[in-house]
């Protein structure tokens, strides 16, 4: 009985430190997501590329307008992406304003839900969702893939 009673109060003493330090994780996974979107508002390819793992992999949901039916449709490299980012007019405005973030962490695996609205010249264009992974590396937390939604009817 003793050691079931000592086992419970070290493991009352010690969760606080644990949620912290998760919490502590979970801003770093969120300070990626806003690096990132921060990097696109700017036209800073940059900073955009800095938020990726190099093997990162980009992918959409959304309407494909041959076929007239949602499908999955495979985005440029990470590398064309971030030219992308970078050759937007300075008079161009993009805006992906994140909603909430559900960030999910274990080990040097994270997971991030993000449903967002996105502006362009200040007009809402799309919303949708970001499904993020993260892998924790020695320069801290990199995206390694990116999945998303793109969708009209936002209720806007």
């Amino acid at each position: 009985m003793k050691k079931i009673f000592l086992s419970l109060f070290i493991g009352i003493l010690f969760l606080p430190m644990a949620q912290a330090q998760q919490s502590a994780e979970e801003q770093a996974v969120k300070a990626v997501i806003d690096q990132l979107f921060t990097g696109m508002k700017q036209h800073d390819s940059t900073m955009v590329r800095t938020a990726f793992h190099p093997s990162a992999r980009m992918q959409s949901v959304g309407f494909n307008r041959k076929t007239q039916k949602i499908a999955l449709e495979t985005e440029d490299s990470i590398d064309g992406f971030v030219k992308q980012i970078g050759s937007i007019p300075a008079n161009r405005a993009i805006e992906e304003r994140v909603l909430s973030y559900e960030i999910r962490i274990d080990g040097n695996l994270a997971t991030a839900w993000t449903p967002y609205e996105f502006y362009a010249d200040g007009k809402f264009s799309h919303c949708g969702v970001d499904a993020f992974q993260f892998y924790k590396t020695d320069n801290g937390w990199k995206i390694i893939a990116i999945a998303d939604t793109r969708r009209k009817d936002c209720g806007k």
